[in-house]
């Protein structure tokens, strides 16, 4: 039997991770959709950079996501990017 994953409200969420991180960059949408975003780090092209990594990882992950069930890669997925 699997066990269903549930969301975790935004303060469950931010309680999860205290203490646990040097640095942290959070963005997050308010009741009338506007952006908010916070950074424990000053440094702008650091914050950048992290962004950045965060949105590289998240494509390797949707990538690993996207195998099939007969083990094939579909053919939307740039499999290319990863062996050059």
């Amino acid at each position: 039997m699997s066990e269903e994953k549930t969301e975790q409200t935004v303060d469950e969420l931010l309680e999860s991770v205290k203490g646990k991180y040097d640095a942290c960059i959070v963005t997050g949408f308010d009741s009338n959709g506007h952006l908010f975003m916070s950074s424990s780090v000053s440094n702008i092209p650091f914050m950048h950079w992290a962004l950045n990594r965060s949105i590289f990882e998240l494509g390797l992950f949707e990538k690993q996501s996207a195998t099939s069930e007969d083990g094939k890669t579909p053919v939307s997925v740039d499999t290319e990017a990863s062996e050059a």
